[in-house]
Parts: C-alpha cells; sequence; structure tokens
C-alpha cells in the first residue's frame, strides 16, 4: 500500500509525529511537507494522511487549502487526519472537524488527535507571550506517541 503523509508544522511538532508515523507504517511510506505554492500528484498513493497543528483553534490555512484543492482526488482514496495541538483537554473530535472539510471528515477511515509540545527555541516573541499566557495548563503537553501508534494501527487494519 502506497501512502503519502501530507502535514505542515510551525514549530516542528507535527513533522516529529508524521515522521513517527511514518516509521509505524513501514515500508512505502513518503513525506512531503504542504505548501501553498505547491502542487502534487496524489494519484500514485492509495492512502493519503494528512496532519497540521492546531493553534488559536484552527488548522494552518496551507492544509485547509490542500484539502479544499484536492477534494476530488482524496475522495477517492483512503484518508487518515490528524492534528497536533498543545490543549490536553481539547476535544479531539471537534478539533477534527473544525480543521477539515466535512466531507474529508466523514470520508476518513482514521483519525487522531497526537498531543503536542512546546518548543520554545522556534517559537517568535509573539508566540513566546501567547505560551507564557497559556501557562495555566494543568498539565504540561507532549506528544502522545502510542496514538500515533494505534493510529497506524487503525490504517493498516482498513
Amino acid at each position: 500500500m502506497k501512502t503519502l503523509i501530507a502535514y505542515s508544522t510551525t514549530l516542528g511538532c507535527t513533522e516529529q509525529c508524521a515522521s513517527k508515523l511514518k516509521n509505524d507504517l513501514g515500508a512505502d511510506v513518503e513525506m512531503v511537507r504542504i505548501s501553498r505554492r505547491r502542487r502534487y500528484n496524489l494519484h500514485n498513493h492509495e492512502t493519503i494522511i494528512i496532519g497540521g497543528s492546531i493553534h488559536e483553534g484552527m488548522i494552518q490555512r496551507s492544509v485547509y487549502k490542500f484539502c479544499e484543492n484536492n477534494l476530488d482526488v482524496l475522495l477517492q482514496k483512503q484518508i487518515g487526519l490528524f492534528v497536533c495541538c498543545m490543549d490536553p483537554d481539547a476535544n479531539e473530535q471537534k478539533l477534527i472537524k473544525r480543521a477539515f472539510p466535512d466531507q474529508l471528515v466523514k470520508h476518513a477511515l482514521a483519525s487522531g488527535f497526537f498531543g503536542g509540545e512546546l518548543n520554545i527555541k522556534k517559537m517568535n516573541l509573539l508566540q513566546k507571550i501567547m505560551t507564557r499566557k497559556a501557562a495555566r495548563l494543568q498539565k504540561e503537553p507532549e506528544i502522545d506517541f502510542q496514538k500515533i501508534l494505534d493510529f497506524a494501527r487503525m490504517l493498516q487494519e482498513n
């Protein structure tokens, strides 16, 4: 099964999750970082996994546009969707529904919330200020590697 993981990352967390997912899925998996200016050949892949990070309740614009622009092709493929978010108490299903077009969410074989992490070194000043304001989170955000493994297994079973 030829698989593509298409993702966008702001501070590197989503890339780290995509890389872990690639390793969990095994052979014949390609990763590509989504950018607004690039065209993609999705026809060569049976399964396409799309992921991005949530900031201020929204996924990166490039991820949403990628989904919108390629919706007809994506609806003919096996699809997996995932998000990364620093809020450990966030509602996974609400995040997924808000991040991706409705048709794609309904079509997806698997969806996942992989957690998140803070990388202060990669943040700009505004992000650092916002992070300090959000420091009232009760537990430190972290990537949930078990959820990534479970997501990979769910896709392989379908």
